[in-house]
């Protein structure tokens, strides 16, 4: 359910985060190594972060910057990292939330940190909401109807007319999106 238009959380997509897949597939879990992350909001560096990796854990070192004060502080925090076999052989590796939020610990495997206060932890602890969360139902049925339309290699314009069906789609698929796009049948 959206919220009334004064009642807004901050979002996932507004706070700086670290993913621990991203790290994986780049081969940076591995003991011992170090590496630098970078990351930007609204175009501009608003920090940066050093990450040593130890068996069973990171140490991430990095500096942060409260909007509006032009004061940076040093921090350090480390992370537990837990690893759980997949289905087809593999591992997958998951950060472990260690932060204490509302009296709690958390211990929740979380594979995006977020950094929108001291420190970084699983999206709960920070109460963070999904952009989408916090569209009205009428954004979000326009918004699925324009992912459906580009799907099908059409224009994300809902006054436009329906696509063809794409070449090589099975005519069920293409049948199902049709169904699920609210303006399909408002234009013919």
């Amino acid at each position: 359910m959206a919220r009334p238009a004064g009642r807004r959380r901050l979002t996932c997509e507004s706070c700086t985060y670290i993913d621990i897949r991203e790290w994986k597939r780049q081969g940076l879990l591995g003991a011992g190594q170090s590496f630098s992350w970078r990351w930007k909001r609204l175009g501009e560096p608003c920090g940066n972060i050093s990450v040593r990796a130890e068996a069973g854990a990171v140490v991430l070192v990095f500096r942060s910057q409260y909007p509006g004060e032009n004061e940076w502080r040093s921090v350090e925090q480390r992370v537990p990292i837990v690893w759980t076999l997949c289905h087809l052989g593999g591992r997958r590796p998951w950060f472990l939330c260690n932060v204490h939020s509302g009296g709690h610990y958390c211990g929740r495997r979380a594979a995006i940190l977020y950094g929108a206060g001291d420190l970084f932890a699983c999206r709960r602890c920070y109460g963070l909401a999904y952009a989408s969360q916090q569209e009205s139902p009428q954004t979000r049925f326009i918004s699925r109807s324009r992912k459906i339309r580009m799907q099908l290699g059409g224009s994300p314009d809902v006054l436009q007319p329906f696509p063809e069906k794409p070449r090589r789609m099975h005519r069920r698929r293409y049948m199902r999106l049709r169904a699920r796009d609210p303006f399909a049948s408002l234009r013919e």
